[in-house]
């Protein structure tokens, strides 16, 4: 409790100054901090602040969002396997460690960076249920629009979408259906399996 009346404190004086320095403020006290805790009582504002900013990828992501405990725990136990697949995936189209960043502009655009490929779009992003939207300008690749989730912890982000809209927008990048068809075998049974990227700053 007093942990979080301390935040309070630090945050509500970094916001009553200018908002250019507010803002770098905030990421500092943020930073290596917890997102979920910081957004009860910043009403999801600590994620939404932090995400502004290049993100280089490290690693697939993967959430899971269900009820049944039986299935997060054979998920788990997918984990390791799913992610195998997801980094051959990856690899093959440039998403891999050093050749792949998104970078979010304060001004609800983005940029990505994957291989030798550069992406341009715009993002809305709720900061009560870290759903955020990729609105993708590119009409060669004719990528459209992934709806997915945005979830932060310190210095972390990890950004995940449903299992066969994020297979489609690998399969326009030029991954192989052959490759995909093995991860959405193995995540078909779970509804609420989330695929997707991870990525610190």
């Amino acid at each position: 409790m007093k942990k979080i009346i301390i935040v309070i404190a630090v945050m509500v004086a970094a916001i009553a100054m200018p908002q250019d320095v507010s803002a770098q403020k905030l990421k500092d006290i943020l930073k290596g901090a917890a997102t979920q805790i910081l957004d009860e009582v910043t009403d999801g504002k600590a994620t939404e602040i932090m995400l502004a900013g290049t993100w280089n990828y490290t690693a697939p992501a993967l959430k899971l969002v269900s009820d049944n405990t039986l299935a997060d725990i054979a998920a788990s136990a997918l984990t390791t396997n799913v992610e195998s697949k997801l980094q051959k995936a990856y690899s093959a189209i440039g998403i891999k460690a050093g050749s792949c960043s998104y970078t979010f502009n304060s001004d609800n655009t983005f940029s990505a960076t994957i291989g030798k490929r550069t992406l341009k779009g715009t993002y809305t992003y709720d900061s009560k249920t870290h759903a955020i939207e990729l609105k993708y300008t590119s009409t060669l690749l004719n990528l459209g629009t992934m709806k997915g989730y945005a979830y932060l912890d310190g210095s972390s982000l990890e950004l995940v979408f449903d299992c066969s809209r994020l297979m489609t927008f690998l399969t326009k990048l030029g991954s192989k259906v052959s490759m995909l068809s093995g991860i959405t075998k193995l995540v078909e049974n779970y509804d609420g399996m989330m695929l997707g990227f991870g990525f610190t700053k």
